[in-house]
Order: C-alpha cells, then structure tokens, then sequence
C-alpha cells in the first residue's frame, strides 16, 4: 500500500504556488515593456500584447483543469482507501454477510464468518440449509433462524440484496427463559364426588379421599409442582409455563390416566382441570384458572381447559374422552351462567336466535337470553324472520315492539351489523339444519347453545359453550334460571317478557300437564312475580276460528294404526301451519287409551311436516329421528322434504310399527329376567 501511494506521488500534476503567478505576471510585464520600446504603438504591439494575453488566459484555463482533476483523484483515492476498509472490517467482524445476485438469486459473495455459520463438521457449505433461510427471509424481514446449536437474527436489505446474520443466542435465551418462567396456576376438581358422598359409607369415603389424595400427590411430585387440598374434591397447583409445556404436549394424559384408575376400583370418577398463566398478575391468573375449570365442567367434565390470562387467547381444550353425564343441579345451572356471562364480556355483539317457524318456547328463551346478555352489553339483540311467523309469535313481537323494544331485529337487518367479534347464541335448538337461517350462522365464528332437546349430530361446530338439558321442561325454564342466578339489577324482565316465557313453558308441558319437575314450578313461580299474566298469556296464544277449523280437520282424518296409536294425514292439496299441526296432535293425546298420535301435513312453506307426541310408553323421538328430526322422548317432530304425504304416512307407520315391536320385546325380556 505504500509504495503504491508512491507512485501516486510521482504521477500527481504540478500545481504553481502565488509565487509562480506573480513571477509569470512579471516575466509578461517585462515582455510587454521590451515590444513597446521595439514596435512602439504600431500593429506588430498590438498583435505582441494578444499573444501574451492569450498565453495567460491558456496559463489560467490549464491550472484550473489541472486542479479539478486532482481534486477527482483525490476523491477515487478516499473511496478506494473506504472500500479497502470495509472488505476488510466485513472480512474480520463476527457478522454473517452473504450478498445475493438480483437476477438468478444466487449467492455472489459471502465472508468469512457467514462461511464459519454454514460450513458443516464435514467441512463442506450447507447451500440448501442457506436457501431455506433466505427463503423464510423473503417474506419476513426480520427473524430467528437456528444454525446448529445457535440462534442468529436475520436482517434482509432487500434493496441491496444482502443478508445479515447476527448471533442472538443469548438474546434468544433469555427471552425463551422469561416464556418458559411465566407463573401458572392450576385447579383441579374430582367430578361426580358429591354423588358418592350421598351413596357410600364414611369408610368408603376414605379409601376414596387417599386414592384421590396420593393419585394428585404422584402427579405433583412428577412434574415438580406445589399443590395444595382446598377441599375434599378440590387441589390447587403452582407451576411455571416449562410443566404445562409438557403436559399438553402430552394431551394432559393424566386424566386419562385417572379415569382407567378410578374405573379398576369401579369409582365413576374423573378430573377436570383448568389452566392459566401470565405475566406476573397472580391474582388474575387465577381467576382466570378458576374460570377455566368452570368452562371444563360445564362442558362435561373429564377435560382440562387451558386459555392464557388474556381475553383476546382463546381456550385449548384437552380430554373429554367420556360422555357428558352431568347431573342437573343449581351447582351446575351457577357454573354455566358463570360460563356464558364471561364470554360475553369477551364479545362486541350479541345476537340471539330461535329455530325455523318460531313457536312462543323459542322465542320465550330469546327473549331471556337478550335480557341476561344486554345486562353484561349493550348491544345484544332477538333476531327474527319475518316471513317466518306463526300467529302468535306476530302477536307476541307486535305487543313487544308497541312497548318500544328496541333489540327486536329483522333477519336482513342483523345480518349487515355482524363483526368478527360477534357472539351468537342459538336457543331451543342444537341442530345448524333447524337454525332460524344456515347463512346468518355462517357469519359467526363463536356461538353457545341453551337448548332442552338432546345434542344431535349437526351440532354446531363452533360452539364454545354448550348448556343442554334434556331433564329441562323447556328452553324458557332453562333461560329463566340463568337470570335467577345473575340476579342483575341493571335490567328486569318486564310483564310482557314474563308472559312470553311463561307461555313458553305451558307450551311444552302442555299446561304443566307433562314434562314438569319441582324446578318448573320454581321457575313459573319466579315468572308469576316478575309480572307474567294468564290474561296476556291467553291473548297471545288465543286460537282464532279458521285456526280452529283447522286443528280439527286434521284430527277428523286421523287413524287408529294400533289401539293406542293415532295417526293423522291431511290432504295433499292442502297446507297448514306448523302450529297447526302440533296442536291436533296435542288434542288428540288427551283422549281417552292414546299414548301416541302422529299428524302429518304439507305445512306453508311446502315441506310435510310431522309433529309427534306421546305419554310415557312410546319413544317418540326415536321414531322421528329414523325420519331425519328429533326432540324428546314424549315430543318430537320432523321435516320431510321431496315426498308427498302419502309416501310419508307409510314410512312413518312403517317405523311405528317396528319401533313398538322392539319395545314389546325389550318388555317381555325384562319380565323374564
């Protein structure tokens, strides 16, 4: 580099200094003094004083050049030394620098530490280790990637096409350690204990009370936890995020564990399980935790619920490997009000809907369920059809929005104000197939069902809470206890809103005739304080003639296929309403030796529908089932589509046939054993 610098030396260009111009300017004096002497003022002066000022403006022009050009030299000499500089600081710093060609993508040069990064023990370059890299680069500026046993932070300037490899190992390690180390709290619950508590003797209790203590204990000590027993079907555990990293990925085995344990010592317990962790906040943390296991209960049971103390995470579950057989308790009703009333508070909207052909139980427990949600948010709203409305049902809307009811919205009107972060909530009905509208269901990502018929097949997938209670009389009951036990003081249920729940109820124990428990009159009784009037009730649900006529043309055709089975048909060409049909089908079950009774007619929107209903003896929910509907052991219905009613009415006594065969069977078997 020295001599170099040199030759630089010797081939720079000669500047003159002040002295040489004031010598030169002196030296043109002095030539301009002799040719006035020689020449005077004659022609030949003039052409001798040209010549020497353009000697000196040729002098002037070249020093300028001169100076210009060693200024660019010098300025090519201070880039050259930058560049040299650079190479070399790129060459020795502990950066990772590989530069990429625009055109084809391939790597035109890398130093040597991006060489130490992806050259293998073998000492060969790992180039597709390098080409996955990049590639993840390209869509991510920024990143991780691990080489080896290290982790390098990945900087692309696209618009030079180089790549940058900083080693963030310790950066990386401490931020995997401050994850790994976040607080979790955990609760455990032993399901169905309470159970045993009321049929085993106190001996029992405490070889079942060790079991359940040491099984805990064991699992504990496995996995370095603190735990401790807040009751005698309760534990509390204290961990970090590393143990529960673990137990998922293992899909908290250990209930499953407990599960085979308890059934060896044929104890019909399980475990449920819920989990929370955070950042530092202990007390909602577990607050969290406690809401989990709430969310693992009401689903069942038999599952461990994990969701960060965040409410935008949404819960993981694990487990659920046994069939939901919770008992109906007001423990449980508590929990599931506990349940849905936080969701709502994680949700912007709230819409609530009823089944296809609203009848006054649906709409009832609608109405219920936008008075329990608009006490926790504002905007929560009944949904409605209104091409799709029985008489009553437009009564029943007609009086509530005369009141001024607000939150009463037509189907086309809800379904523009749906968002992301909507919540819908799908009352008297657990099946997508029977929802008030396939496409507004659709909209939602998150929905709850409060339904009183058993869970079917088409059941909803994107279901977070499920409250099913086929022992409920109604869907009204059902909606009614949870507002018992919100207890708000925000908004009442008013005079008309009780009716409509009440007629709700007397709808589906026809009167309080069928299907009620203590439970039902505990509710009807709440309901009777709240406002609820036989007057309205009976004006809402008040047959007009042609009505009227119509329940009993359809109970004129019906047929005795047994002794104690009735089956009714209407004629082909005539329609009738939906409610039509489930009231001749509910005057005939008040005769004298029925158990059963069938109608079935072409209903207005064009489909042959078939209400059914029974006493005790016949399952009638089986049979429709067999035909594509459901319901309840006593009441069920269904919805037949391309066939007449005649094809209908053979199927159907067909299946009537066979289903009280099995049951005649079934009864002499017992009889025998």
């Amino acid at each position: 580099m020295v001599k170099w610098r040199n030759k630089r030396s010797m081939m720079k260009k000669f500047r003159f200094a002040p002295i040489h111009l004031l010598m030169a300017g002196v030296i043109s004096f002095i030539i301009l003094v002799i040719c006035l002497r020689l020449f005077g003022d004659s022609f030949a002066m003039l052409a001798a004083l040209f010549v020497v000022l353009a000697l000196l403006v040729l002098f002037f022009i070249q020093q300028q050049r001169v100076s210009e050009l060693d200024e660019i030299e010098q300025i090519h000499y201070v880039n050259h030394q930058a560049e040299g500089s650079l190479a070399s600081l790129l060459d020795k710093m502990p950066v990772g620098v590989i530069k990429i060609s625009e055109e084809n993508g391939d790597v035109e040069w890398f130093n040597p530490y991006a060489e130490l990064i992806f050259t293998t023990e073998d000492g060969d370059f790992d180039a597709d280790l390098l080409q996955n890299i990049m590639q993840t680069a390209y869509s991510d500026t920024g990143h991780y990637a691990t080489v080896g046993d290290k982790k390098y932070s990945v900087y692309l300037d696209q618009a030079s096409g180089v790549f940058y490899f900083f080693d963030a190992s310790n950066e990386y390690e401490a931020t995997v350690g401050l994850v790994t180390t976040r607080p979790v709290i955990g609760i455990i619950s032993v399901d169905n204990y309470d159970d045993l508590e009321d049929v085993v003797s106190d001996t029992d209790i405490s070889h079942i009370n060790s079991f359940v203590a040491n099984f805990v204990a064991e699992f504990a000590e496995q996995f370095r936890m603190f735990y401790r027993r807040v009751g005698m079907d309760r534990f509390y555990l204290f961990t970090d995020y590393t143990v529960l990293d673990q137990l998922m990925e293992n899909k908290f085995s250990i209930i499953d564990q407990f599960r085979k344990e308890a059934q060896n010592r044929e104890l019909p317990l399980t475990l449920s399980m819920g989990f929370s962790y955070g950042d530092g906040n202990h007390d909602e943390i577990g607050k969290t935790a406690l809401l989990n296991l709430n969310l693992a209960e009401v689903r069942g049971g038999d599952q461990a619920v994990v969701r960060e103390n965040d409410e935008a995470k949404n819960p993981v579950y694990f487990g659920g490997g046994t069939a939901a057989s919770v008992k109906r308790t007001r423990t449980r009703t508590r929990a599931m009000m506990t349940a849905i009333s936080d969701k709502i508070k994680s949700v912007d909207q709230v819409f609530v809907v009823g089944h296809r052909n609203l009848d006054m139980d649906a709409l009832g427990a609608s109405l219920g369920m936008q008075l329990f949600a608009s006490n926790i948010i504002d905007q929560a709203y009944v949904v409605y059809d209104p091409a799709q409305m029985a008489a009553d049902i437009e009564r029943a809307v007609h009086k509530l929005e005369s009141e001024g009811a607000d939150y009463l919205l037509p189907l086309q009107t809800a379904a523009s104000m749906v968002t992301s972060r909507s919540l819908l909530i799908m009352v008297d009905h657990s099946k997508t197939a029977l929802t008030l509208s396939k496409e507004f269901f659709d909209q939602f990502s998150q929905t709850i069902v409060v339904d009183h018929h058993r869970r079917d097949e088409d059941f909803p997938g994107n279901a977070v809470i499920a409250y099913i209670e086929s022992g409920a009389s109604s869907a009204s009951e059902l909606v009614t206890e949870l507002i018992q036990f919100q207890n708000s003081k925000k908004n009442r249920l008013s005079k008309m809103q009780a009716s409509i729940l009440m007629a709700g109820i007397m709808l589906d124990t026809k009167g309080f005739s069928a299907r009620v428990t203590s439970r039902t009159f505990d509710v009807a009784s709440y309901l009777r304080t709240r406002g609820s009037d036989s007057v309205v009730i009976q004006d809402i649900s008040a047959t007009n003639f042609e009505e009227y006529r119509a329940v009993n043309e359809l109970i004129l055709n019906g047929r005795k296929i047994l002794p104690n089975v009735i089956v009714a048909a209407g004629p082909e060409e005539n329609t009738y309403d939906t409610v039509v049909i489930s009231k001749a089908a509910d005057t005939m079950l008040s005769m004298s030796g029925i158990e059963a009774t069938f109608v079935v007619s072409r209903n207005t929107k064009g489909y042959v529908s078939i209400s059914a209903r029974s006493r005790s003896k016949i399952n009638v929910q089986r049979i429709m089932e067999k035909l594509g509907g459901g319901g309840h052991f006593n009441l069920a219905a269904a919805q037949i589509e391309g066939h007449s009613v005649a094809e209908v009415v053979q199927t159907l006594n067909q299946e009537i046939m066979d289903q009280v065969i099995k049951d005649e069977v079934m009864i002499d078997e017992e009889k025998k054993t």
